[in-house]
């Protein structure tokens, strides 16, 4: 038992010791974007950058980028950061230590991370500015609150207004049926109308199927597709869900149709059938997207689509092609052969190049390292920040640590961001 407490002792002090050995730490800290970007290659050459040693330094140089942007940029950075809001909430936390609307904003997304204390906001729903209102609105989520809740739905600042169809979402009170399905019909906002609509999936009944059915004809497309996701819901699939949705999956195309028979073919039993000859339709025709999606979704366990898969990964469209690649790829039959073509496909100057080389990344393929560290001497930010990306799918974190000394913040945040997601 000593000698077992006593390695353990041993190993954490070698792994304090790691870390403080890092020549990156002190830079990311202070935000030396030069400095850092030595200190890394360094780090990386002698073998330091490992997992946990790279998360701090991605939470380091995220909290730098957040405490020190102002403005606008202050704004963009919130923005960026809110999915990793958990991961340097000291930092947002610390943005929301005042009564501007910046702070407003680090406010929300520390509430949507579950990382404050909603009472805090409840007397700010009748706040003058907009963003302190909407965080005020964001909190009434209590049956009590329904009367004011229902009111911000028809406040003139549409942030305000999407503060509200979310709150009706976790609140999830039967009562404001009415006023989501007017938010969802008439709201000039695509975003508050998407939102209405999932929040009256929470508590749908029979009549909320019909009444979203009703708002079929006029939706758009983004509409149609979570008026088909709301279907789905527990409680709306059986109480006519169930039957709209194999409408759709039936008689509809496009994307809706698409989403529709994934739900069906999940469903299984007797909507399998339904579900993959909905598939099977988007694979033959459509535009390259949908296709490409309708690939992914498809089950490769029935011949016939393993069949058109197989006939896909031939095609020129690029899309198609390394989707029905990748698709074959994670089968393991067929696995080889499709990484030996998305190799190919990946050294090429094509329209495929980089798709392959990301679908190659997302299967753990290593052999495209090579290609990746050169994408990340590409001039256009994107192309860098997706190769940041695929270094993460490939687990390489040392490699990825090097995008955090980036020249353009939004590349660096970015991928400081989408490593503190990332799965180890």
């Amino acid at each position: 038992m000593r000698i077992h407490a006593w390695l353990m002792v041993v190993l954490v002090s070698f792994s304090a010791l790691a870390c403080a050995g890092l020549s990156a730490s002190s830079p990311a800290r202070r935000g030396d974007i030069a400095a850092l970007r030595s200190a890394l290659q360094e780090d990386f050459r002698a073998g330091r950058l490992s997992h946990d040693a790279v998360i701090d330094l991605a939470r380091d140089i995220a909290s730098h980028e957040l405490r020190t942007a102002t403005g606008n940029l202050a704004v963009a950075r919130i923005q960026q950061l809110r999915m990793c809001t958990a991961s340097v909430a000291d930092a947002m936390r610390d943005r929301a230590d005042g009564n501007d609307d910046i702070a407003a904003l680090a406010s929300m997304a520390l509430l949507d991370a579950h990382r404050i204390d909603p009472s805090r906001f409840r007397d700010r729903s009748s706040d003058p500015s907009p963003a302190w209102r909407a965080l005020g609105t964001r909190v009434l989520t209590a049956k009590r609150d329904g009367d004011l809740r229902r009111a911000r739905l028809l406040d003139p600042d549409e942030n305000v207004r999407l503060a509200a169809v979310r709150a009706a979402q976790d609140a999830a009170d039967p009562a404001d049926h009415a006023a989501l399905l007017d938010a969802a019909r008439r709201d000039p906002n695509p975003l508050v109308r998407v939102q209405a609509i999932r929040a009256l999936a929470v508590s749908a009944n029979a009549q909320v199927v019909l009444d979203l059915k009703d708002l079929w004809p006029g939706g758009s497309e983004a509409v149609r597709q979570s008026i088909v996701a709301s279907w789905a819901w527990p409680g709306a699939f059986e109480q006519g869900g169930h039957r709209e949705i194999r409408s759709v999956a039936e008689s509809d195309s496009g994307t809706c149709a698409i989403v529709a028979g994934g739900i069906l073919l999940r469903h299984g039993g007797q909507d399998r059938g339904a579900g993959i000859a909905a598939l099977v339709r988007a694979i033959l025709s459509g535009v390259a997207r949908d296709r490409a999606l309708a690939i992914n979704m498809a089950p490769l366990d029935d011949p016939h689509v393993l069949d058109l898969v197989r006939s896909a990964a031939n095609e020129a469209e690029p899309k198609v092609r390394v989707a029905a690649l990748e698709r074959l790829a994670r089968d393991p039959a067929h696995r080889a052969d499709a990484l030996r073509r998305l190799g190919e496909l990946a050294v090429t100057k094509s329209p495929a190049m980089s798709l392959s080389r990301a679908a190659m990344a997302r299967l753990g393929d290593a052999r495209v390292t090579t290609l990746l560290v050169e994408d990340g001497n590409s001039t256009n930010a994107d192309n860098r920040l997706q190769a940041a990306q695929s270094l993460i799918d490939l687990r390489d974190w040392g490699r990825a640590a090097q995008f955090l000394a980036d020249p353009d913040v939004r590349v660096r945040t970015g991928t400081a961001c989408r490593l503190l997601i990332a799965p180890r």
